[in-house]
């Protein structure tokens, strides 16, 4: 019964999606007669989240205060998911690795609604990002970027990559941090398994035992303490200090040691 009602989430999410995508991409069209193609976007991908959100059963609980934009906001990493419960709370764009732009048909869509792709290994790229955050950094938009550059499976932080502070702190821009935490039902599978995603299981494998869940908590901690500092280091170690007082751990680490083990 629940793999038949996963395949109806799928087809709901697929028909969500579509519809939702369409008017986005309208904008650009409307952009012709002087509409704010950002405020657009970043409206029509945070109603397209929240629908998101309905179909897979996910709620969410927000601590402390979202930043209003323009922002920049770094925040853990533990699965995909994670795009879908920012997007809900805020106008906001994505850095994301490059990989994600060879998803099947996610990454078209991901790339052509506005989020910025990298490539962490060439400097170069680096320097491209860097250079284009300052088009999508707007009064109707902000910038999220995950700075452990992976998922995982939430026992601990992962170190930062510092590369992206350099835009934030070449300009001295204030960085805001954010933690993000997943928890399940006792009758669910643990939300280190269903939700995140950080071991071997293949994406869309994945995404269907999210589908097969009735519901699940996304847990969101806005830190009202920013940074601001022109040392890119310094503004990542910074960063990394402050998540880590309100990252709550998904799985605790010795159990977490096992999983991958048994994995």
């Amino acid at each position: 019964m629940r793999n038949f009602i996963a395949f109806g989430k799928i087809i709901l999410l697929i028909v969500v999606t579509l519809y939702h995508y369409s008017i986005l991409m309208f904008g650009n069209v409307l952009s012709l007669f002087e509409v704010n193609q950002i405020k657009w976007s970043a409206d029509r991908r945070k109603l397209w989240a929240k629908s998101v959100a309905k179909i897979i059963g996910m709620n969410v609980i927000v601590k402390g205060i979202p930043p209003k934009t323009p922002f920049f906001l770094v925040s853990n990493h533990l699965s995909y998911v994670d795009v879908w419960v920012f997007y809900s709370l805020l106008n906001c764009t994505f850095i994301a690795k490059s990989e994600v732009r060879s998803w099947p048909i996610i990454g078209y869509v991901l790339a052509t609604s506005g989020v910025l792709f990298v490539d962490r290994n060439k400097r170069t790229d680096v320097k491209r990002v860097n250079d284009e955050i300052s088009t999508h950094l707007t009064v109707n938009q902000g910038i999220v970027l995950f700075p452990e550059g992976t998922t995982s499976a939430g026992s601990d932080l992962l170190p930062f990559k510092t590369s992206l502070f350099q835009y934030p702190a070449t300009n001295e821009l204030p960085v805001t941090c954010a933690s993000i935490n997943y928890s399940s039902p006792d009758y669910e599978k643990p939300a280190y398994q269903s939700v995140c995603w950080w071991d071997d299981t293949s994406f869309f494998k994945h995404l269907f035992y999210l589908f097969v869940m009735k519901e699940f908590t996304a847990t969101v901690t806005f830190n009202n303490e920013i940074v601001v500092n022109s040392n890119r280091k310094v503004l990542a170690s910074s960063s990394y200090k402050i998540i880590k007082q309100t990252f709550e751990p998904v799985i605790d680490p010795e159990t977490h040691a096992k999983a991958s083990i048994s994995s």
